[in-house]
């Protein structure tokens, strides 16, 4: 069933600007709403609901701190229909107005340029795929990242039809761990990493039947920001720089709020952060 809520989890991850409901989950995943609410808390010690709307404000969060969108454009993006509900929701969480969180924390104040200098350049990506299995883990606590053979698990017969293609992560907390909007006590699975392989060619994994734990991540063309490091402990540091100079030099390009992703080269590992226009 573990695995049945981790799907539904990914769901509602994917799900955040969309105003679909609990019955559309299970029915999404065959299971009666009852067995969702019921699995989902066991697994994560908060409702799906509950848990919806904690993704949505961090989301939020990190929108306000890093991008000059407006707080109703916000609030659509981050699923919520009005913005006076969005408001009250922001105000529960983080004790501040969306327009005062913005006022405390937007812009580079509250990032620290490390004395290393990480070049960022804009790309425009074809479309590709990802095959993904999600770990509720911190990346720096898990072994093996960037061994093709520890990011392919239970891939092993699919490896033919999975090449050429790049070890990578996808780590959807880290934004929102840069505008610290993470809770101070992590909970239960809190922080969450996708591990697998960045795939070549987009239609590359269409017909394979992959084991239960991974899934198919489709990213059509988009723009993102992109910086190599040489070391995985590095990341951090070219995070921040990746955003001090997408809001200084990049006007034109913000943060998307989607996860940023990690592949790792012969020679250098790459940052991609995701981009809208």
């Amino acid at each position: 069933m573990f695995n049945a809520m981790t799907r539904a989890e990914i769901w509602l991850q994917d799900t955040l600007d969309k105003t679909l409901g609990i019955e559309d989950l299970a029915n999404h995943l065959g299971y009666s709403s009852s067995q969702i609410r019921r699995q989902f808390r066991q697994c994560f010690n908060v409702s799906p609901s509950a848990y919806r709307e904690k993704r949505r404000l961090e989301r939020a969060a990190v929108l306000l701190s890093l991008t000059p969108q407006n707080i109703a454009q916000i609030a659509l993006r981050c699923g919520y229909l009005n913005h006076s509900s969005f408001s009250r929701a922001f105000h529960r969480r983080y004790q501040l107005t969306p327009r005062n969180y913005r006022h405390a924390l937007s812009g580079i104040r509250h990032l620290s340029l490390s004395e290393r200098h990480f070049k960022t350049t804009i790309v425009r990506s074809q479309p590709k795929q990802t095959v993904l299995m999600r770990l509720y883990s911190a990346p720096e606590l898990i072994h093996g990242l960037g061994v093709t053979k520890y990011h392919a698990n239970q891939l092993e017969c699919f490896q033919a039809h999975l090449e050429p293609a790049t070890p990578a992560i996808s780590l959807p907390d880290l934004l929102s761990e840069k505008v610290e909007a993470l809770e101070d006590e992590p909970s239960v699975h809190q922080i969450r990493t996708d591990i697998g392989l960045y795939l070549e060619s987009n239609t590359q994994a269409n017909h394979l039947a992959l084991p239960v734990a991974y899934r198919r991540v489709a990213m059509p063309s988009h723009y993102y920001a992109k910086t190599c490091f040489e070391d995985f402990s590095e990341l951090s540091q070219a995070m921040t720089s990746t955003l001090i100079q997408l809001m200084r030099d990049q006007k034109q390009f913000h943060v998307s709020g989607e996860a940023p992703r990690v592949l790792w080269h012969p020679n250098h590992l790459e940052l991609q952060t995701p981009l809208l226009f």
